[in-house]
């Protein structure tokens, strides 16, 4: 009987071995921020969803104080308007930060889907007063007056808008990512912006600013 007395060996040379642990990370390289993004746009899906039921929330407790809310809602674009809601609002929600009418130190500077800025560090839009709430949102009142695009078939002239930051100062501090709108309408309290007209500035390299309605619609941020 004849043995063989050299046998083929089956462990992988060094060579095989780094080729492997290369084609590994390559693959990680591609899917591990991909994934990290997705869990971040899925914690945003639910704050906006948070964030809109504080402003429901904070709106019913409001009228139980002074009534219905057409009542005492937002009359005109003023500063003392503003100032006025600012005060309501942060009388019945947790806050950590108040800033008047055009100060700053309670909101971070935005940018829209197509990376260019919006606003600056006092908020977004005109006569804007913003305040912080203690779970890390950044809300900016804007006494826009103009909400055509938005939700223009039940929002009043001189109409209040709430930009959100649902995670603060963190970033990318951008519209339709972690920064979304609001209305005060005349028959129906806060909406989320493109509720009535839809979302058609929620897409890549547009505004973004008609996104909630569809964030909170579809459960997802995937534009």
């Amino acid at each position: 009987m004849v043995f063989n007395k050299y046998k083929k060996s089956s462990a992988f040379t060094l060579a095989e071995v780094l080729v492997t642990l290369m084609i590994i990370g390559v693959i990680a390289s591609m899917t591990i921020p991909a994934l990290k993004r997705n869990a971040e746009m899925q914690e945003n899906v639910a704050l906006l969803r948070k964030a809109y039921s504080s402003l429901r929330q904070a709106t019913s407790v409001l009228e139980g104080q002074y009534g219905d809310f057409k009542r005492w809602r937002f009359k005109d674009s003023s500063n003392d308007e503003v100032n006025r809601m600012v005060k309501y609002y942060t009388s019945v929600m947790n806050v950590s930060r108040v800033c008047e009418a055009n100060k700053d130190g309670c909101w971070t500077q935005t940018k829209n889907l197509s990376g260019t800025k919006v606003g600056n560090s006092y908020g977004i839009g005109t006569n804007i007063a913003t305040f912080s709430t203690t779970d890390g949102m950044n809300f900016s009142l804007d006494g826009t007056g103009d909400t055509s695009g938005l939700n223009s078939s039940s929002a009043p002239s001189g109409s209040l808008g709430f930009y959100v930051d649902v995670n603060g100062d963190k970033k990318p501090n951008q519209l339709g990512v972690d920064v979304f709108f609001f209305v005060m309408t005349k028959d129906r309290g806060i909406m989320p912006a493109g509720a009535d007209d839809g979302s058609k500035d929620c897409v890549a390299g547009k505004a973004g600013n008609t996104c909630a309605a569809k964030v909170l619609k579809e459960g997802k941020i995937d534009y």
